[in-house]
C-alpha cells in the first residue's frame, strides 16, 4: 500500500517480511523507502495510525500464499510433505493448529467447513476424517491427505488438481480466519483511501472473492448516499491467461478485482 510517498509492506507472516526485505535489498532498492509491518489487513486502521498515515493513493491486497510457505513442510501447508497439522501464518498470534480445531471438531461442523470452501465431497470428507481422527490415524499432513483421497470415488482421484487441495485450502483459511481478517480488511481500506485512491484485492479462493465483491457491491457509489463510496472498475473478476497459468500454475484460480474511492 502507499500513503504520502511512502510505500508499506504488511504481512502477517514475520518470516515472509523478512524475505522480502532481502530481495529488495538484493534489488538495490534503498533501505527506508518500504516501512515493513508484520500485522493483518484486519488491523489496519491502527497499523496506518502507528506509522502516521491519515490516508493511502493505492492499496493492493494479495490474499495468495508464498510458495516459501508451502516448501517448509515443518509449517504443515503441503500435502506433499510429511508436516505436523499446525498451518498457522504466525506463532506470534494467539492461533490454535489445525490439530488443535480437528480434535474437538464434530463430523457435521467439518462437512460445513468444507462444504462453504465449495467441497463438493464434504460430507463424505467430513465422515472419513474424523472416523481416521477418532481411531489415531491423522497426526501429520500425509496422514491426513490420504484420509481426503480415499473419500472421493475413484475417478475423482485422477484429476490435474490433487483433491485434497479444496480440503487443504479450506483448513488454512479456518485455522487463521482468513475470512475474518479480510472482511475487516477490506472495511477497514475503503476507510483508509484517499478520494481517487484505488484498491486492487486478488484472491484464489471462492470465499474470498464473494466477500470482496459484496464489499464492493455495497459502497457501490451507483446505489449509494454519502461517503464513502467506491467506482468499481472491474465489474467481472479479471482472471488469469492460459499463458501465464503455463508459466505459474499457482495462478490459476486467481481473480483480480479493482475499486475507485470516489468520495
Amino acid at each position: 500500500m502507499q500513503g504520502r510517498g511512502t510505500l508499506i509492506a504488511l504481512d502477517r507472516d514475520p518470516e515472509m517480511i523478512e524475505v522480502a526485505k532481502r530481495r529488495f535489498a538484493e534489488r538495490g532498492v534503498a533501505e527506508g523507502f518500504v516501512k515493513w509491518v508484520v500485522g493483518s489487513f484486519g488491523d489496519l486502521t491502527e497499523h496506518l495510525a502507528k506509522l502516521g498515515i491519515a490516508g493511502c493513493d493505492g492499496i493492493l491486497m494479495d490474499l495468495g500464499m508464498n510458495s516459501l510457505q508451502m516448501s517448509e513442510s515443518v509449517r504443515g501447508f503441503s500435502f506433499d510433505d510429511e508436516g505436523p497439522l499446525d498451518m498457522r501464518y504466525s506463532r506470534r498470534e494467539p492461533v490454535r493448529t489445525l490439530a488443535e480445531l480437528l480434535e474437538g471438531m464434530t463430523e457435521r461442523e467439518l462437512e460445513k467447513i468444507l462444504h462453504d470452501s465449495d467441497e463438493r465431497f464434504a460430507r463424505r470428507i467430513a465422515r472419513r476424517v474424523i472416523e481416521r481422527r477418532d481411531r489415531g490415524m491423522i497426526r501429520t499432513t500425509r496422514e491426513l491427505a490420504s484420509a481426503i483421497r480415499s473419500a472421493l470415488p475413484r475417478a475423482r482421484t485422477w484429476t490435474r488438481i490433487d483433491p485434497a487441495t479444496r480440503s487443504f485450502q479450506a483448513f488454512r483459511i479456518l485455522v487463521n480466519d482468513e475470512l475474518g481478517h479480510l472482511g475487516r480488511g477490506l472495511e477497514q481500506t475503503i476507510a483508509a483511501l484517499k478520494p481517487r485512491g484505488r484498491m486492487v484485492v486478488i484472491s484464489f479462493h471462492s470465499g474470498e472473492d464473494r466477500l470482496v465483491k459484496q464489499t464492493f457491491r455495497k459502497y457501490d457509489v451507483r446505489g449509494r448516499e454519502g461517503a464513502p463510496a467506491l467506482e468499481i472498475l472491474t465489474r467481472k473478476p479479471v482472471r488469469p491467461s492460459d499463458s501465464e497459468c503455463e508459466r505459474n500454475p499457482r495462478a490459476r484460480s486467481a481473480r483480480l478485482r479493482a475499486a475507485l474511492r470516489v468520495v
